[in-house]
């Protein structure tokens, strides 16, 4: 273990592996989205027929990259949308990021439960054929529950930089 590594916290160490885990997530996906589209077109040119269930499954992939792609990007920084953070001076934007933080957790917590109900009606309500693609919606509380956790620890950690960022 580095010494650099060493020395961070407990919430950044998590932090950090649950973004490698997300973003190795979201490239197996994105890799599997693209091996299954190639696989569907070589099956339809060459045999005239497509692979059973490969366009929802494909649909379903992009949600998963998307949906993963938008964790990670929570990490890497996330995406300011808001003019007032430029107009605000460094002591300001830093006193101001962990109450926003906090509303950015409690935001993603509440679409997290909706999520879970949502997806939880959808599965009981399902046939038994169609499980599969009713599993392959668990991406949308799994991402809100991951974005949760990453506000979470953003909470606890506090501001990452003092640094403003263009």
């Amino acid at each position: 273990m580095s010494h650099h590594a060493r020395n961070r916290s407990l919430p950044s160490r998590i932090e950090q592996t649950l973004t490698r885990a997300e973003t190795l997530a979201a490239s197996a996906c994105l890799v599997a989205m693209l091996v299954l589209s190639l696989l569907e077109i070589g099956a339809r040119n060459f045999f005239h027929s497509g692979i059973p269930g490969a366009s929802t499954l494909i649909q379903y992939l992009v949600l998963w990259v998307s949906f993963l792609g938008a964790v990670v990007a929570v990490r890497e920084r996330h995406i300011k949308i808001d003019i007032a953070t430029h107009l605000l001076s460094e002591t300001w934007r830093s006193k101001l990021e962990r109450p926003i933080f906090i509303f950015c957790t409690l935001v993603c917590c509440t679409l997290f439960w909706y999520a879970v109900r949502f997806w939880h009606d959808e599965w009981i309500s399902v046939s038994s054929d169609e499980k599969w693609i009713a599993a392959m919606g668990i991406i949308f509380p799994v991402s809100f529950f991951l974005l949760t956790l990453h506000f979470t620890l953003r909470v606890i950690i506090g501001p990452r930089s003092t640094r403003r960022i263009a």
